[in-house]
């Protein structure tokens, strides 16, 4: 069964205030202390408040964007080329915690579309690679059931708390959704996924080269969409796509989006010595 993405159902972008902050911040404060404070014992963790708290941040941050709110802006620009009233599958990745934690984003897709048996579920904990493994999803899915499955990928830049990593990657209210559809038509031909562990940055480049010919294309006929700081890793390939941190899980897709003319493309994630991949081929629709 062929796969396919139809580059005119891909879409992204940085957003910035899409909700007011919390007007009466100040009686909320114990309760997200609270929270804070329950969710690091959760974890094995003492929290301390004096030091590690963002709460008053959190609350008063003019450029808070939930992904609800995010979602519904891109599906409107989805709508504009396909009324999607046909999806089977919504999944969501994230790395980041939503505005609105709790909230099932794609309860609310599916229920902006006008969907009523259709199914979703959310993919998180899985770093830079939750949109990778949710196409792999998806695929696996409309194999065995289906016909059009919508992977929303999204994270947004506040945290109840402070972070290092979040501090490092300066990131932003970031969002992309893409439509993976069965059967034949122009566009992006899905290739399949690979996840390797324990990848040593010496073996990288090997271990990319001979993951994209087992994903049935050749670097040299292929653009490499991986992370900045990877660009070594392009030697060899046709191009290099990089994908920007600040963008987070929705960064490949988004790196995708700027091709002028998208072709056979390699969308890579590398978190510690975890390397993910999904191959996207250039298909005329002929097949």
């Amino acid at each position: 069964m062929t796969l396919r993405l139809d580059p005119k159902n891909l879409v992204g972008g940085s957003f910035g205030g899409l909700e007011e902050p919390v007007e009466d911040a100040a009686d909320q404060h114990a309760y997200w202390e609270d929270f804070n404070a329950r969710f690091f014992r959760s974890n094995g963790q003492e929290y301390d408040s004096a030091r590690q708290s963002n709460v008053a941040n959190w609350l008063a941050a003019p450029d808070r964007a939930s992904f609800a709110a995010m979602a519904g802006a891109l599906l409107e620009q989805l709508q504009q080329n396909d009324a999607l009233d046909d999806i089977d599958l919504v999944l969501l990745a994230h790395w980041m915690p939503d505005l609105h934690l709790g909230t099932s984003v794609t309860n609310f897709a599916l229920h902006r579309l006008g969907i009523a048996d259709g199914f979703g579920f959310a993919i998180s904990d899985r770093g830079l690679s939750a949109p990778l493994f949710a196409m792999d999803c998806a695929a696996r899915y409309l194999r065995r059931q289906g016909r059009r499955a919508l992977v929303m990928t999204m994270d947004q830049k506040h945290l109840l708390y402070q972070s290092d990593t979040v501090a490092a990657l300066q990131p932003e209210n970031s969002a992309s959704l893409m439509v993976l559809e069965t059967g034949t038509g122009p566009g992006l031909r899905y290739c399949g996924y690979r996840r390797h562990i324990n990848v040593e940055s010496g073996d990288l480049p090997a271990v990319v080269d001979a993951t994209c010919r087992d994903l049935g294309l050749t670097p040299e006929a292929t653009v490499l969409i991986a992370d900045n700081g990877l660009e070594g890793l392009g030697e060899g390939f046709a191009g290099w796509c990089p994908t920007q941190p600040s963008q987070m899980c929705a960064a490949p897709l988004r790196s995708l989006m700027s091709l002028p003319e998208p072709g056979n493309c390699l969308l890579l994630t590398r978190q510690d010595r975890e390397v993910c991949v999904v191959s996207l081929a250039q298909d005329d629709g002929s097949a």
